[in-house]
């Protein structure tokens, strides 16, 4: 997909109101243009041989990702110091919010803890470093957005020459070549262990990556983020309202996902995203179309990456050269 292509997803994507998920998945999907083949960059480690070997994709948090500004969040802190500090503008008020908050984490406040919470305190917390510590913490939502959402990272180019130098060892690793039009090759769901795995009952999306320096603004999401930890930690139940306001949420998850700085558009990244919460370790099976072997391997390693690729089954090895055209290239080997 070239950069008009990602745009014309990313603005489908943003322009779902979360109604009607089956409709608007339809919706989605008409405006992704899959290629057939995808790419997946590795060095060579003891983790990867053996997810080679077993034909196994772990997937990794948004929060672990080695660039800071992978998923292009803003979260807009000043209209949130403005709205939290509309709580406190009156005594009355301040009242409401104490009260809330009491009835909210009721679960998790001792009586010593209850009592000390009280209109004077609290006002009086507010002038000593209170809202700060808020806005701390409402910053730190960048972090908490992406934890529950596990990816997968693909390339559509296969002959990357950044992708080969930043996340396969510099040609010493290899790639990984996944058919999409190979529905054999896709295990997941298709065994007895599979019956309560979250991947075959909610799926795993593809999607390509949109590329722009405009940060998405998450800002809304944030706040629904934030509620869904005081539920899980406080264990108590979020007043209904609260997330209305927050508006619709259906489709936040790949908005915040699903977008990087422009600078990374020659990644021609795709990603396959869970459909539900999972608790790590998150894996799928699926068993590639072929591996290409870098271009500065050494034969120790070369002869382990062919070692563990027939073991999964991988029909076509390939090795990287550079051709006549001074492009990096790759030509079948004869096993």
């Amino acid at each position: 997909m070239n950069h008009n292509d990602r745009e014309h997803f990313w603005q489908t994507l943003c322009s779902l109101p979360g109604n009607d998920i089956v409709a608007e998945r339809e919706q989605l999907f008409k405006a992704i243009k899959y290629p057939k083949l995808l790419f997946r960059y590795r060095p060579v480690s003891t983790k990867s041989l053996d997810a080679l070997r077993t034909n196994k994709l772990y997937f990794s948090s948004a929060n672990y990702y080695d660039d800071p500004f992978d998923t292009f969040l803003h979260i807009d802190i000043e209209a949130i110091r403005k709205e939290y500090l509309s709580a406190f503008q009156t005594p009355e008020s301040t009242e409401a919010v104490v009260d809330g908050v009491k009835s909210l984490l009721g679960n998790i406040l001792s009586e010593e803890q209850a009592a000390q919470f009280t209109v004077e305190n609290v006002t009086n917390a507010l002038s000593h470093g209170l809202t700060e510590s808020f806005l701390n913490a409402a910053l730190s939502l960048r972090d908490e957005v992406k934890k529950d959402t596990w990816s997968v990272c693909f390339s559509e180019n296969g002959f990357n020459e950044v992708l080969w130098l930043k996340y396969a060892d510099q040609h010493r690793g290899f790639v990984q070549i996944y058919d999409l039009e190979n529905n054999d090759d896709f295990l997941c769901g298709k065994q007895e262990k599979c019956a309560n795995c979250g991947i075959k009952n909610y799926g795993t999306s593809l999607y390509p990556i949109y590329y722009s320096d405009t940060p998405y603004d998450a800002t809304k999401f944030a706040k629904f983020v934030m509620l869904r930890k005081i539920a899980e930690t406080a264990k108590t139940q979020i007043p209904q309202e609260l997330y209305v306001e927050m508006g619709n949420v259906l489709w936040e998850q790949e908005r915040t996902t699903l977008i990087k700085k422009e600078c990374h558009k020659y990644d021609e990244e795709w990603r396959m995203i869970t459909g539900c919460i999972m608790k790590p370790p998150v894996m799928m099976e699926w068993i590639p179309s072929g591996v290409i072997l870098g271009l500065r391997m050494g034969v120790a390693e070369e002869n382990l990456v062919v070692s563990m690729a027939k073991e999964a089954g991988i029909k076509n090895i390939y090795k990287s050269y550079i051709n006549a055209q001074n492009k990096l290239d790759a030509y079948p080997l004869k096993l």
